[in-house]
């Protein structure tokens, strides 16, 4: 079985538990980077053609603007398809309660049918929000398996309760 772990994730201003924090890596990065020294998986990050503001209220102006207009955010492709692999990781920070609408454009780039799919996100709330019940639509034809959700400031600390998911 061949496993990716695919993900987003954005560095710069970010709120973390509450104050706004400079991230030299996003929170998400962190999380994939630690599931990639756990498996034996293949990484890819999605990386917008255009970059998000380092500016935090300037990126969220961007991504408002995206999510009200139903914006296709195109990404750096790097990956000619997903076929070779059973099960994918995806991973993403949780923007208005869901993902990031690049991760939408990620989803229908390749065919997902038949794949083993885990979702991993990172927040300042530490839940799924709404993503899961979108998530459950967009992955009709694949076995979408729990989810690993984690408070951002959190990353660095969560080794057993990630060490566990994996194994699911």
């Amino acid at each position: 079985m061949k496993t990716l772990i695919a993900y987003f994730s954005r560095n710069g201003w970010n709120p973390v538990n509450g104050v706004e924090t400079y991230l030299e890596e996003g929170n998400t990065k962190k999380l994939a980077k630690k599931i990639k020294a756990l498996t034996d998986a293949d990484i890819f990050e999605i990386v917008p053609v255009e970059a998000y503001p380092n500016d935090y209220n300037e990126c969220v102006s961007r991504i408002a603007y995206e999510d009200e207009e139903g914006v296709n955010v195109e990404f750096v492709k790097g990956l000619d398809s997903i076929e070779e692999y059973d099960c994918i990781y995806l991973g993403f920070p949780i923007w208005y309660r869901t993902y990031p609408r690049i991760i939408q454009s990620f989803i229908k780039a390749y065919d997902f049918t038949g794949k083993k799919i885990k979702p991993f996100c990172t927040n300042e709330e530490g839940t799924f929000g709404f993503a899961e019940s979108v998530l459950k639509y967009n992955f009709k034809n694949s076995n979408l398996l729990q989810g690993y959700a984690v408070r951002g400031y959190k990353v660095n600390n969560d080794d057993p309760a990630l060490a566990e998911w994996i194994k699911k």
